[in-house]
């Protein structure tokens, strides 16, 4: 029941969690921001938490709470990248190129960790680890520790509850660019045919501790195999919509999207300046999305400074613009307050 049922009202999401748009202009801001759920970009390395190739983890944070003020922007889904050493950009697709040293990406993660929990002090965010905590950083620029790729665990199950206790990891994404011990990608050929016993486990074990399952990057049987494992609502974090995905692409399936719909997840679009080349274009993308999958089931994830080309979302201080974009195309005000938050709100609470 948990798995399958349908929000078929998503008014109670809150009808004022829209970046403090007409509530924050006509009362009080405090009382506005008691009075609505949370902003929540669903996958961002915001205030450049990946480490260069080149200046490694010397390279200088950019401001990110400031613009997350900006444009009301609440919580950001903040993901280290768990393969980054093994991959590389060719000709604009990221890709593996060796195999990693053993132990070798479980010491990248423990860097990466301490990075991003650096940038946290410094910019003065706070942590979310609970459900209380998502109504706690309302008007608080705040984030949730995420992990893009589960290749640190190195099949070692008990990485899962160290990421959990020590760094209050809260959302991973299974795979990334590398095909891993978990499953298959979406931008190379198969070689798992799926979910493997291993990624199984994992998936399992998050819904124990109470971790989000990211299946973004992952590939329709992948998925199918999450689906069939998970005892909780799945999140796809990055992605858009094609009625007819082109091989090894990262975009989805009507089919594929339906997929995290039906355990009352929640899908969240990108935005790609190749793709939409307008904040009324990634509007439009997010129209489509909830045509096939219902507005209780679609959200923002920008992808914030982690995309290999230009994005037409940049910055937290346009989430003003794209809210009025998202009304401009027709969308009532109780669908546009479950969009940028309150669906994965729901999400969270439920993990």
């Amino acid at each position: 029941m948990q798995r399958r049922r349908f929000l078929t009202s998503s008014a109670a999401l809150g009808l004022a969690a829209c970046a403090r748009l007409d509530v924050a202009r006509s009362e009080n801001t405090a009382e506005a921001d008691a009075r609505r759920t949370p902003t929540i970009d669903l996958h961002s390395h915001a205030g450049r938490v990946i480490p260069s190739r080149t200046s490694g983890f010397g390279r200088p944070f950019e401001p990110v709470a400031g613009q997350m003020r900006a444009g009301g922007m609440d919580i950001i889904c903040l993901a280290t990248v768990a393969d980054t050493p093994v991959t590389r950009v060719e000709r604009g697709m990221v890709r593996a190129w060796r195999e990693p040293e053993p132990g070798e990406l479980y010491a990248w993660f423990l860097q990466a960790q301490a990075r991003a929990h650096a940038l946290i002090e410094r910019e003065g965010l706070g942590v979310v680890t609970d459900t209380p905590g998502l109504a706690a950083a309302v008007g608080k620029p705040s984030v949730i520790i995420s992990s893009e790729g589960a290749d640190f665990l190195d099949e070692r199950i008990e990485r899962v509850d160290q990421a959990y206790d020590e760094f209050g990891l809260r959302h991973l994404q299974l795979t990334h660019y590398r095909v891993n011990s978990l499953g298959d990608i979406q931008t190379v050929p198969a070689v798992h045919g799926g979910l493997t016993d291993f990624g199984r486990q994992v998936v399992r074990r998050c819904n124990e501790r109470g971790i989000v399952v990211d299946v973004a990057h992952a590939p329709i049987e992948t998925v199918r195999g999450v689906v069939e494992t998970a005892t909780r609502p799945l999140v796809l974090s990055h992605t858009s919509l094609s009625r007819s995905p082109p091989p090894f692409s990262r975009l989805i399936s009507p089919e594929h999207a339906k997929l995290i719909a039906e355990t009352d997840g929640v899908i969240g679009i990108w935005p790609p300046a190749g793709r939409f080349p307008t904040i009324a274009a990634l509007a439009g993308g997010i129209r489509d999305m909830v045509d096939v999958v219902g507005v209780a089931h679609v959200g923002l994830g920008t992808d914030m400074l982690g995309l290999t080309g230009p994005s037409v979302f940049d910055t937290y201080a346009k989430l003003p613009a794209l809210s009025a974009a998202v009304a401009h195309d027709g969308f009532q005000p109780d669908v546009i307050a479950a969009l940028p938050g309150g669906n994965y709100a729901r999400v969270f609470a439920a993990r």
